[in-house]
This record gives C-alpha cells, sequence and structure tokens, in this order.
C-alpha cells in the first residue's frame, strides 16, 4: 500500500498531462492544418465553379450568334437561287415581298423577332412587329451598310427592345448575285430571352451573374431590378479589368457596388463575336463559411477537451486503486474455470493479480468472442449475400443495367470513405445502395426494357420505384436505417426532384450518396439510348451539378474519391452490352 501512495501523486500528473497533449494537442495541430487545406481547397473549387459559370453562359451567346449567322446565311443563299430563278427583268427583292418571304420565317422561329430581305436602297421584303423603334431601324440600317461595304457579317450592339420587353441583337449577312456581287443584305433582330434566363438562373442566392460591354454597361443581369436600370459598372474591378483587356479572370476583389461594399470572388469571360463579357461573382463569407464555423468549433472543442482531460485525469488518477482492487477480486472468481496463464508479469500487488487472473479469463473469453465472432460473420455474409442476390434479380430485369447496384453500392462506400463516415452508417450506405432500385421490381417489365425513351406517362410510372422500394423494406425493422437512401436518391440539392421534393439538408446523406452514384454509374456504362461517357466529362459533369442538382460537400468527396483511385471504371463495364 505504501508504494501505491508514493506512485499516486507521479500518476496523477501523467495521466492528466497525457490525456490534455492526447485530447487537444492532435485537435489544434489538425485545426491549423486542415483549415489552411480546406480553404485552399475551396477558394479553387469556387473560383472553377464561377468560371465554369462564365464561359457556359459565353458560350451560350456565342453559339446564339454563330447559329443565326449562319441561318441568315442560309436564307441569303435562298435569295439568291431565288433571284437566279426568276424571269428576266424580275426583282427579287420585289418578289420576295409580295410573297411574304421574311414573314414565313419569322413565323417558323419565334426567336427571330424581326427580319429584312432588303436591297442596297432598303427595300424588299420585311417582318416586324408595328412600332418596333427607331433605334432598332438604324441599327438594322447600320448591319445592311457594314455588309454592303464588304463585310462578311455584322453584330450589333445591345437592343432592348420596350415593345416586346425583352433583349435582342442585330446580326445582318450580305446577299449576292451568281457573279459574287453583294445586291443586299438580310438584317435580323435576333432574341436574347433565353440568354436572359440563363443569366438569372445562375445568379441566385449569394451568387450575381451580368453582362457588360466595352463601356462597362449593364446589359443583362440576374436582378430584375438592376435589368430595368441598366446602370454602369465600369467602377468596378473585375469589370475595370474586362474593359482594359478582354481576356477570362478570375479573382477576389471588393465588390463597391452593394451596399455595404462586400468582398466577392468573381470571374469574367469575354465573348466572342461581341465586346461583351460575362460576369458572375459570389460573397467570400459564403463561399468560406464552412472554414469559419470549422474555426470556431475548433476552439470550442479544444475548450471542452481540455476542461474534461483535466477532470478525468483527476478522478481517474485519485480512484485508480480502488477499480484495481474491485477487478482483482472480480479475476479471482473468473479464475475458478481453471483458464491457463497468457501474460507473465511479476508484480505482487493488485496488479500483479488482475494480471494473473484476467490472462486466464481471457484464453475462455477469446474462445468465446471468436465463435461469436466466427457465427456474427456467417450471418453478416449470409446477410449480405442475400441483398447481393436480390438486387442482382432487379437488374437482371433490364440487360443493360447487368450489375448497376454492385457498381452503384462500390462508389457509394468509396464516396462514404472519403465522407469520414463512420463504420455503422457505412454498413447502412453500402445496403442503401445495393437496394436503391429495389422498387423496379413492381414496375412493369415493358417500361424497364424499353429501349428508347420513356413517355411521360411511363416515366411518371417509373418516378414511383423509390417509394415502392421504401414500402417493401419497411416492414422489416432491422432495415429500417437504410430506407432514406433508397426513398430519396432522386431528390435534388435545390430542389424540384422526386418523390417529396426534398432540398439541401433535408435530403438524408445516404441519398446525397447513392444520387451521384446512380448517376456516375449511369454515365458511365452502356444504355440503349447512349454509350458509356468518358470518366473526365463524367466527372466535370457531376461536379457542374454541385449546389443545384447534387450536394456539393458529397460531390467533393467524390472527385476526392476519383482522383485517389478509390472510384474507378471496369474495361468490362464499359464493353457490356
Amino acid at each position: 500500500m505504501a508504494v501505491s501512495q508514493i506512485r499516486r501523486p507521479r500518476l496523477l500528473w501523467t495521466l492528466l498531462g497525457a490525456l490534455i497533449l492526447v485530447s487537444v494537442l492532435p485537435l489544434l495541430i489538425s485545426h491549423k492544418v486542415m483549415t489552411g487545406i480546406n480553404r485552399d481547397s475551396l477558394e479553387t473549387l469556387e473560383k472553377q465553379y464561377l468560371t465554369r459559370s462564365a464561359v457556359g453562359i459565353a458560350s451560350d451567346i456565342e453559339n446564339l450568334i454563330s447559329n443565326y449567322t449562319h441561318q441568315l446565311m442560309k436564307i441569303s443563299n435562298g435569295a439568291r437561287i431565288r433571284a437566279s430563278l426568276l424571269p428576266p427583268g424580275t426583282d427579287s427583292y420585289t418578289f420576295a415581298s409580295a410573297g411574304e418571304i421574311a414573314a414565313s420565317y419569322t413565323a417558323q422561329d419565334p426567336e427571330i423577332l424581326a427580319l429584312r430581305i432588303v436591297d442596297r436602297n432598303g427595300k424588299g421584303a420585311s417582318a416586324q412587329p408595328a412600332g418596333l423603334g427607331a433605334k432598332v431601324g438604324a441599327e438594322m440600317d447600320r448591319g445592311r451598310a457594314t455588309v454592303l461595304q464588304g463585310a462578311p457579317s455584322f453584330v450589333g450592339e445591345f437592343q432592348y427592345v420596350d415593345l416586346l420587353n425583352q433583349p435582342g441583337v442585330v446580326i445582318a449577312v450580305p446577299v449576292t448575285n451568281n457573279s459574287g456581287a453583294v445586291t443586299g443584305a438580310v438584317e435580323a433582330l435576333i432574341s436574347l430571352r433565353r440568354i436572359a434566363e440563363r443569366v438569372k438562373e445562375e445568379g441566385k442566392g449569394d451568387v450575381t451573374a451580368f453582362v457588360v460591354d466595352k463601356s462597362g454597361r449593364v446589359l443583362i443581369h440576374s436582378e430584375p431590378s438592376v435589368n430595368l436600370q441598366r446602370p454602369n459598372y465600369s467602377q468596378l474591378r473585375i469589370v475595370e479589368a474586362f474593359m482594359k483587356a478582354r481576356v477570362r479572370l478570375t479573382e477576389i476583389y471588393t465588390d463597391s457596388i452593394s451596399v455595404p461594399a462586400t468582398k466577392v470572388i468573381g470571374t469574367v469571360a469575354p465573348v466572342n463575336q461581341s465586346d461583351w463579357g460575362v460576369i458572375v461573382q459570389k460573397k467570400e463569407s459564403t463561399a468560406f463559411a464552412s472554414v469559419d464555423k470549422m474555426v470556431r468549433r475548433t476552439w470550442e472543442w479544444s475548450g471542452m477537451a481540455l476542461a474534461l482531460a483535466i477532470v478525468v485525469g483527476i478522478f481517474f488518477a485519485r480512484g485508480i486503486s480502488r477499480p484495481i482492487r474491485a477487478l482483482a477480486e472480480k479475476t479471482r472468481e473468473i479464475s475458478a474455470g481453471n483458464y491457463q496463464q497468457r501474460v507473465d508479469l511479476n508484480s505482487r500487488n493488485e496488479i500483479g493479480d488482475l494480471a494473473d487472473n484476467f490472462n486466464t479469463m481471457s484464453e475462455e473469453i477469446e474462445k468465446s468472442i471468436g465463435q461469436l465472432k466466427k457465427a456474427a460473420s456467417e450471418n453478416q455474409l449470409l446477410f449480405i449475400n442475400s441483398v447481393r442476390m436480390l438486387a442482382a434479380a432487379i437488374d437482371a430485369k433490364d440487360p443493360y443495367t447487368r450489375g448497376h447496384s454492385e457498381r452503384v453500392a462500390r462508389y457509394s462506400i468509396a464516396i462514404g470513405k472519403n465522407l469520414n463516415l463512420p463504420a455503422d452508417q457505412m454498413r447502412n450506405l453500402r445496403i442503401s445502395a445495393l437496394l436503391h432500385d429495389v422498387g423496379k421490381i413492381g414496375i412493369d417489365d415493358r417500361i424497364l426494357r424499353k429501349p428508347g425513351a420513356l413517355s411521360d406517362e411511363e416515366f411518371e410510372v417509373m418516378k414511383g420505384h423509390p417509394e415502392k422500394g421504401a414500402a417493401i423494406m419497411g416492414g422489416v425493422a432491422q432495415l429500417i436505417d437504410i430506407i432514406p437512401g433508397m426513398k430519396y436518391h432522386h431528390e435534388k440539392w435545390a430542389g424540384g426532384g422526386y418523390p417529396d421534393g426534398l432540398k439541401e439538408a433535408d435530403i438524408p446523406m445516404q441519398a446525397r450518396i447513392v444520387a451521384i452514384a446512380d448517376t456516375f454509374d449511369a454515365m458511365t456504362t452502356n444504355r440503349p439510348y447512349q454509350k458509356a461517357m468518358d470518366l473526365k466529362y463524367v466527372v466535370e459533369k457531376i461536379v457542374s451539378f454541385a449546389g443545384t442538382r447534387f450536394d456539393p460537400v458529397v460531390v467533393n468527396a467524390f472527385v476526392q474519391a476519383v482522383k485517389k483511385s478509390d472510384i474507378q471504371i471496369e474495361e468490362q463495364v464499359r464493353g457490356a452490352a
């Protein structure tokens, strides 16, 4: 007992110091490292996201201009061919006007707001709403003058057509005769309605999107109120940079337009064929909210861990002798089972007794536990194999989805691993992924095996499979924890999914993971309506859905899984047909 009294104070401080170091120091170190890593990663991801958004809108504008320039060239070629077929002395432009040819083109395409097929003097066929406005007319005249001077095409300045309450742009191309001489022009006012809708769609939440011209004037803005005002943003840093050099740029700066001024991450993408630039920006506070929250939580948990370590250390050290004596007495009772000694510990105090008796007890416990583990393992294997057989039977209903459930489970586990999910959640995730399509048992085979696109009625029937699967498994109490992943894997992060239209954190984590794994497998395997896509393209596509269709955090874990090769596409899967 005297030896115990001598060691007790030293044990107190040793345990206290060890608990503090073990509980607090790693937390502080990991906090320092992870904060820097997360901030850098988040900044990179946010910049990539904003760049993709701006470039996507710029590409849409470029495609619209290019497509309609090509369409006007077809109209021009038609005018040339028509002129060559008319009787000598017949004016082709007068003929086009009499035949209402221009009106036929605007009737076919509602995005062509006004169309003129005119000669050098501006006479010919015309289809435009009454009261279009002198400004638009002058711009169309400017386009005709430009192409008559030899330009292959003309793209005008941004126009807002008050009469039609929508934005537009004038495009013009020349009309030539068979000898190549320019005889007139095809001029059109093309609607930018879809571009405005795209800009509005990108500018949601804390994201702002807008289009400016070379002078910094706002042409299209995601905020309807700003669209009406069309102010000048030339004093905004990123707009100022765009005005100096029409290059793609992404940086962090202060949005001086906002009240109060806000620090943002922004990107600008120039639009070819025009002097416009597309800008998408997001509040920095929102982008790095998770990092700031992590810093606060780390300090809170550090303080709690320190206090707990001190309290536990003091009480544990002071009371260590009493539990040891109690354990020694219990182990003497267990030793009546004639267990063999397994550890040689030369100690004559209670710890020695505890070790001797505990060793003999451990041998028997080890045998029993070994038998229990074997039985549990066999039961678990039987259960998993049963689930696999059920998943395989579901997949077998459609030859193109053979092995689909197994792959979705494998991809889901890889994502869960990179989310650091605990073991019990990983087990539930695996089973949920294997059974995510179990509801297809109740779907007509004619719909499942249909090689082409489903009709609206068939798609509505197909949308019922998550709820059917949940109902099937809902009767088994032990499977209650795997139902969320089955029932909600078709929900969307921004809302609009099915069956319940959940959004964001209301969607269970299982379902968020299975949704990405299911989409990834569908895009990387051959289907009747598509061929397997390239891994890099699929990853980029899924990343582009972050924040709209998928949880950004889960998307990030998916990307990490791909980078670490936790997710791979087997060649034989690509070749399956």
